[in-house]
């Protein structure tokens, strides 16, 4: 097939037309019901919203390509295929990697910005990392494809007040009046002078990325019952040589690189900085809220031989063994040779010391709310421990990190294991429901579900994720996120770099720069995409073939509908990766009439995947086939996703 760039690809998908005649009756029956879904805790899922097509943009690296710094613009292509796609929400500045932004040090002239710290998993944990593509960079991207941004709020090394200067920024106006509830900086203005004097208007913060994680403890304990408390209410904690999960946690740091532990260069006034800002002393934790180790007085070694802390290094004598802090930003100082004693060149610098005294949750909402009181301010502990923690104290919404680590031994282990896993995302989907509703018994105090990253965890070949089994998978997990009412909805990612060995990764919603593609999974959103604005209507599938994976059986048929006025969108995503299953789809109460819209997505095989070389292995096909005495029966193909509409004779209920 002839290879086809940028915005020519998605129109070459949707175009191809292969008539396909209904076939006779199927044993397998799929009835649409006119009736809006209702999800077990029994709330009727609203109308979709744009906001469930949606990806994880993360900021470092010009926003790992999609962004042309050197012209101010977004990537070549990137916008059509984006909206091609349907793609409408980005998560900025990312995830993991994001834990330790700060908005402030990526905004203004280029030259005059700050460094940032990379969270880990992307760029190495704690070295140092770009601030090219920034907050307003992000919103021009946003902008160009129709779409808009979902925050994850850093909270590490910042303060509720940081966050609530952030909110400020996005969406305060700049018209003289507006203030900032901390006192300070007006950002609203600062947004203005820096070329966009309009609000963002972001809806959704998320507070923090993944706490729950042994990777992402940082500051907080490695025990999980205090760590959630922490997280909801703040507090403090201890940082030793022993303190797990990270290597040099006693280190002194320089910048923004906190990788790198420094030893003493023989030079008067040095200064260091710890990992986690700020210190806390003996005394802070009176009165206070919070959960943490006893507030201990740090202990600083160098050369293994404590030395003393002092306020102020003035006055001491020169051989003085003495150093001081400032505790907001974590610094810690020595003297001269004149006023103190001067570490030595190499010398072994060691600092225990408590982190803290943290916000949480509960401080960061508030602060946030107060800035802007219409916005939605969600959690990101997205577990059950978070649900019983916080009990009944209000919050606007919970993330929910949905991924799935099956098992890879065998290529048709692999395969049915993975698709066996919608099913547990699906229960537990439901489960958070259940939860919540328990927490909250009425539905319009009861925080929303949001899914703010999705997809697997982690296939041993980098494009695994780009295959056509792993957008089947997909596809599965959304027709259960329609159907348990999430608001929004992030794929993980938009786009990465090419591997460390130079070769092409096209596991991400549209592979890597410079030759962005459109995936298979941007194709199937192609089609997802139509089904905004309508809402989901129950569906019931009899006959269903039944496919065996090693910890129970699935349905051949994933099945999800809904409806608007009169118009019916099915997507049916048949996962038998050898068999074509044919199907009567019938709408109950009412009859379809003409004729049906067919979009199939397909390839050659569950392993296929699209790549430059070979740009549509998975394409779409469209045809119209006839509808009769008011039903369709048609045949999927194996390993397919078909997306089919059909209008009722009737509009359906509400």
């Amino acid at each position: 097939m002839r290879a086809l760039t940028g915005t020519a690809i998605v129109a070459g998908l949707l175009a191809a037309s292969v008539p396909q005649p209904a076939t006779a009756a199927a044993s397998v029956q799929i009835a649409v019901s006119q009736n809006r879904y209702v999800t077990n805790d029994g709330v009727p899922v609203g109308d979709i919203p744009a906001a469930m097509i949606g990806s994880n943009q993360r900021w470092p690296d010009d926003g790992k390509g999609v962004w042309n710094s050197a012209a101010g613009r977004p990537a070549d292509t990137i916008v059509s295929l984006s909206r091609n796609a349907g793609l409408n929400m980005l998560r900025y500045p990312g995830g993991t990697v994001a834990n330790l932004f700060d908005f402030a040090k990526a905004i203004g002239p280029a030259a005059q910005r700050g460094c940032q710290t990379s969270g880990g998993f992307a760029n190495g944990q704690f070295s140092p990392t770009d601030s090219r593509f920034g907050p307003d960079e992000n919103e021009k991207l946003a902008d160009a494809i129709g779409g808009k941004t979902t925050v994850m709020v850093p909270t590490i090394n910042r303060t509720a007040a940081d966050a609530a200067n952030y909110v400020e920024y996005m969406n305060s106006p700049a018209d003289g009046a507006a203030t900032n509830p901390n006192g300070g900086t007006d950002w609203a203005e600062v947004r203005a002078a820096n070329g966009h004097p309009a609000p963002y208007g972001i809806r959704y913060w998320e507070y923090g990325n993944e706490p729950y994680h042994n990777d992402q403890i940082y500051w907080r304990s490695t025990d999980p019952a205090v760590r959630v408390r922490q997280f909801i209410e703040g507090g403090w904690q201890r940082q030793t040589a022993a303190n797990a999960p990270y290597a040099n946690n006693d280190g002194l740091f320089s910048g923004c690189d906190l990788a790198t532990r420094k030893t003493g260069n023989g030079q008067p006034n040095q200064a260091y900085r710890v990992r986690f800002a700020p210190i806390a002393l003996p005394g802070d934790a009176i009165g206070k809220p919070g959960v943490g180790d006893p507030i201990l007085e740090p202990v600083l070694k160098v050369n293994g031989v404590a030395w003393k802390r002092v306020n102020v290094l003035t006055g001491q004598p020169a051989n003085a063994q003495v150093y001081r802090i400032t505790r907001a930003d974590g610094g810690v100082h020595f003297g001269n040779g004149v006023n103190g004693a001067i570490p030595p060149a190499g010398a072994t610098l060691s600092f225990e010391y408590v982190s803290g005294i943290h916000q949480g949750f509960l401080a960061y909402r508030d602060a946030l709310k107060n800035v802007d009181p219409t916005i939605e301010v969600c959690s990101g502990w997205g577990q059950p421990r978070f649900i019983d923690a916080m009990g009944t104290r209000p919050y606007d919404c919970l993330g929910i990190h949905s991924y799935s680590s099956p098992p890879t031994d065998g290529t048709p282990t692999r395969y049915n294991n993975l698709q066996y896993a919608t099913v547990n995302r699906d229960a537990e989907l439901r489960d958070f429901r259940t939860r919540l509703a328990a927490k909250f018994p009425a539905a319009a105090a009861r925080p929303d579900l949001v899914v703010t990253e999705y997809g697997t965890l982690i296939f041993p070949e980098p494009a695994y994720e780009a295959r056509l089994a792993h957008v089947l998978y997909l596809g599965g997990q959304f027709a259960g996120q329609l159907e348990n009412n999430v608001r929004l909805s992030i794929n993980s990612n938009t786009a990465d770099l090419p591997l460390d060995n130079g070769g092409y990764d096209p596991a991400n919603m549209f592979g890597s720069p410079p030759q962005f593609v459109t995936t298979g999974r941007a194709a199937l959103f192609s089609l997802y995409k139509s089904m905004v604005g309508s809402h989901v209507v129950t569906t019931a599938v009899t006959g269903n073939p039944q496919l065996t994976a090693p910890n129970g059986n699935y349905g051949a048929l994933r099945v999800v509908s809904v409806c608007t006025a009169n118009q019916n969108r099915l997507m049916v995503l048949n996962r038998d990766p050898a068999n074509p299953v044919s199907a009567t789809v019938t709408l109950t109460g009412r009859q379809a009439t003409g004729s049906a819209t067919v979009a199939t997505l397909n390839a050659a095989s569950v392993e296929s995947y699209n790549a430059p070389g070979h740009l549509n292995d998975i394409a779409i096909q469209r045809s119209q086939v006839p509808t009769s005495a008011g039903t369709l029966t048609h045949t999927f193909p194996a390993h397919s996703a078909t997306l089919i509409e059909l209008t009722g004779t009737t509009p359906c209920g509400s």
